[in-house]
């Protein structure tokens, strides 16, 4: 009897770990800065990732229409088109980096989710 309970603990053990492997394999993001997304392209295409680049001011076009926001990333070498269903956040304008969450499909990075990091909140403090 407790061979039998034995057996069934680490078969139900081994389901739950399965599941989970599975689950996590599925859902895992991984962060690249532009070049290196495009170094493994070929692997990363399709596949949730995020990109880390310096926002191209003058790049931005949104339709306001159809909540369409497009934009380049840049890290000083490569440049990414990103295309963002919806409203850009707040301090998008005033970004100095941004970082997007999505997926790589037909030349475009489509971004689920856009992170900036705002230049004032960054810069040292001036003594008056």
């Amino acid at each position: 009897m407790n061979r039998k309970i034995l057996i069934g603990t680490i078969i139900v053990i081994l389901v739950v770990g399965y599941l989970f492997w599975s689950g996590m394999k599925d859902s895992a993001v991984y962060f690249h800065t532009v070049g290196e997304f495009y170094a493994h392209q070929e692997e990363l295409a399709n596949k949730g990732t995020r990109v880390n680049g310096d926002l191209v001011l003058d790049s931005i076009k949104f339709d306001a229409e159809n909540l369409i926001l497009t934009f380049q990333i840049t890290d000083g070498k490569e440049v990414m088109d990103v295309r963002y269903h919806g409203v850009a956040p707040d301090t998008f304008s005033e970004a100095v980096s941004v970082v997007v969450e999505g997926k790589y499909t037909g030349g475009v990075f489509e971004a689920t989710q856009i992170m900036t990091k705002c230049p004032s909140k960054y810069e040292a403090k001036t003594e008056q």
